[in-house]
């Protein structure tokens, strides 16, 4: 994330839409009691939740649960940059695939559980609406202005975010945000994102996020959901409305620090400080 200004409300549209979309894609999950597989990203069983946590996290397995998802997400964003600048024409056609293979899922899975819950009456069309959603959110990718794009970004990534926070494993998800958020600032400062700055922003569509004074990353949104999440389905309602504000605030702090940087990670401060404060009125009440 990379030059902003405080006071430019576009700034925090994208965030904002995607905390939205994470509370209302949760609660369909959650009044439904909807009960999501173990990611296959996260092979090893850990102990459950309610095991001491000097004994939990003693096992290997959160941890090294943690360190496949980093090297997924490193792998990947080092091979679609290295597209994006040598391949362009390849790269545009691997967004465009993953992006509709994505929201197609995500929109099969939501518009089955409105149709369930909402007693709607199309239910024979499902995977018709969902194809439709998918292509409309993948268009406004592709071809859509800042605020078009802003919308398919926060829908996806709140989407699959929602998913990934209701079905990863309790320590594994504990082990994660320390994880990412370390992992954000070494490929930040140090790895394959220093070098992109806010002008990349139109090469990587579909990558970045970029509306007002910001390009922020389509990754960032996504960890956003899947903590709010996750501290919802773990801790319960006051943790994850703190952990959300939590996050607000966190996004303000670094918007307002990218006045005296050239480019922050946005995942530290918003991650740390939203599992801080749901941790401490978890423990509160």
């Amino acid at each position: 994330m990379e030059v902003a200004r405080i006071s430019n409300l576009l700034n925090y549209f994208p965030i904002l839409l995607t905390i939205c979309l994470t509370w209302f894609f949760s609660y369909l999950i959650g009044v439904l009691n909807v009960k999501i597989d173990r990611p296959i990203i996260t092979p090893l069983e850990e102990p459950e939740p309610t095991t001491p946590p000097s004994q939990a996290l003693s096992n290997p397995a959160p941890y090294l649960n943690t360190l496949i998802i980093i090297l997924i997400v490193t792998i990947a964003g080092i091979l679609l940059l290295y597209l994006a600048k040598k391949m362009p024409r390849l790269f545009k056609n691997l967004v465009v695939a993953l992006m509709w293979i994505v929201s197609f899922g995500i929109s099969t899975l939501y518009i089955f559980l409105c149709v369930i819950l909402f007693n709607l009456p199309f239910s024979e069309f499902l995977f018709l609406y969902s194809a439709i959603l998918a292509s409309l959110m993948t268009y406004f990718i592709v071809k859509g202005g800042e605020f078009k794009s802003s919308v398919a970004s926060a829908y996806i990534a709140s989407g699959a975010g929602s998913i990934l926070g209701v079905s990863i494993p309790y320590w594994t998800f504990l082990i994660l945000i320390i994880g990412i958020s370390i992992y954000d600032v070494i490929a930040v400062f140090k790895g394959h994102l220093s070098s992109i700055t806010k002008a990349d922003a139109p090469l990587l569509k579909g990558l970045v996020v970029e509306i007002g004074d910001i390009a922020l990353g389509l990754g960032d949104l996504f960890f956003y959901s899947l903590t709010i999440s996750a501290i919802l389905f773990n801790y319960g309602l006051a943790p994850a409305i703190t952990s959300t504000a939590s996050i607000i605030i966190g996004y303000i702090i670094v918007i307002y620090s990218l006045n005296k940087r050239r480019q922050l990670p946005g995942l530290p401060i918003p991650l740390l400080l939203a599992l801080t404060t749901a941790l401490t009125v978890n423990y509160i009440l």
